[in-house]
């Protein structure tokens, strides 16, 4: 769709911005039982565990962005919401009119920052960019001009996380060009910065961040300058952090139900995705038959192989070969031989009772055992974010 196309569907409202235009498949049939199930529940009951936490004096902003942690992005917004959100959180533009052409009318701040062109559909859809740079300022303001507009932005500043925001000494320029070529159309909403090491045992990087905010503060106060909301905390910052909470928390995988470090899982809350599929085949192998690509696994005994159609062209890393379990009739089965693209092997042979059609819990909890994110990060050698944020396009969310 042209971008002339966009801004005048973002001119007209949320109304007008047809939802699934951005990056939505075309609807097909669901029959392979590879499925992920979203617990809206777990989502609201989480962000509500959150605001408890965090109390009403601190607003919180829901981080939505890579479709809400492959947990779908506006169902997750729409939770967040629900559950006393305050606003949302993407990266991109395109996640952020993802959400306005669903018709979600909250605050929605774009963490990754306006790229250039992109400013009219910014002010068009009230969005309100992370901003660090000279040049973003002059683009948005001169985009908020042309409509005759305002544009909220929020000032990022790189305390230590060495990726974006503006330095501490190039703060200063930044805040002139502000006061003096654009606050008659852009309103400095908040200062930010964002935490590199919240969830690493070690606090001092983190109590070294915190004490160049607070610098950065003060730079802001001395031209007069007072943002209405500052904000620093990731998941593990506000758990671990609470004299940091300032105005804002920006929890993410939080509310997905997970942390970054087992140490870190906030209390009250609890994983929302399940990812399930269901035997689609059951084989006898001799003693020394050889499984998979590569023959990385030799069974000792004659053995029982179920085959399940999910692959890491599914989200589920190839390095789980032959290190990960998945529950079935609430069983832990070990995975044998290498992940392929489409189908994994489990040994079932100390479950004689399993048929083909018996569901296979490869995230999730069935009965009383669980494999969680960080049981999948553990055996693969990523990160819980990596887990949910892999699972492919082509498992369905339901």
């Amino acid at each position: 769709m042209a971008e002339s196309t966009l801004l005048s569907m973002a001119a007209r409202g949320p109304d007008a911005l047809q939802p699934g235009f951005v990056r939505t498949p075309a609807t097909t049939a669901c029959v392979r039982p590879t499925v992920a199930r979203v617990d809206p529940t777990a989502l609201i009951d989480n962000m509500r565990s959150i605001r408890r936490l965090v109390g009403d004096d601190v607003r919180v902003l829901g981080v939505v962005k890579a479709d809400g942690y492959g947990h779908g992005a506006v169902q997750t917004a729409r939770c967040a919401l629900e559950a006393g959100a305050w606003g949302l959180a993407v990266s991109l533009v395109e996640e952020g009119v993802e959400l306005r052409s669903a018709g979600v009318t909250a605050p929605i701040v774009v963490l990754g920052g306006p790229f250039p062109g992109s400013e009219p559909l910014v002010v068009a859809c009230g969005l309100r960019p992370v901003v660090w740079d000279v040049e973003h300022l002059r683009r948005l303001a001169s985009a908020a001009r042309a409509a005759g507009g305002r544009c909220a932005v929020h000032l990022k500043i790189d305390t230590g996380m060495s990726r974006l925001g503006c330095l501490c000494d190039e703060l200063p320029a930044l805040l002139d060009c502000f006061s003096t070529e654009c606050a008659d159309v852009l309103d400095l909403e908040g200062a930010m910065t964002h935490l590199a090491c919240a969830d690493e045992r070690d606090e001092a990087p983190t109590v070294r961040q915190l004490d160049a905010f607070t610098a950065a503060l003060s730079t802001f106060e001395g031209r007069g300058l007072r943002p209405a909301i500052r904000h620093v905390c990731n998941s593990a910052g506000l758990s671990r952090f609470p004299n940091a909470r300032y105005d804002m928390v920006r929890p993410g995988i939080a509310m997905y139900g997970s942390a970054g470090h087992t140490a870190y899982l906030l209390d009250g809350i609890r994983p929302a995705l399940t990812v399930a599929s269901r035997v689609f085949g059951l084989r006898t192998l001799p003693p020394g038959a050889q499984v998979s690509y590569g023959h990385t696994t030799t069974l000792q005994r004659e053995s029982v192989i179920a085959i399940v159609p999910v692959g890491y062209e599914d989200g589920y890393p190839a390095n789980l070969s032959g290190k990960a379990h998945v529950l079935i009739q609430g069983r832990r089965c070990p995975v044998v031989g290498r992940v392929t693209m489409d189908t994994s092997l489990i040994d079932v042979t100390d479950l004689p009772q399993v048929r083909v059609g018996d569901e296979v819990i490869l995230l999730g909890r069935q009965d009383s055992e669980q494999i969680a994110a960080h049981d999948l990060a553990s055996w693969s050698g990523i990160t819980t974010y990596e887990v949910f944020c892999g699972i492919s396009k082509r498992v369905p969310r339901s």
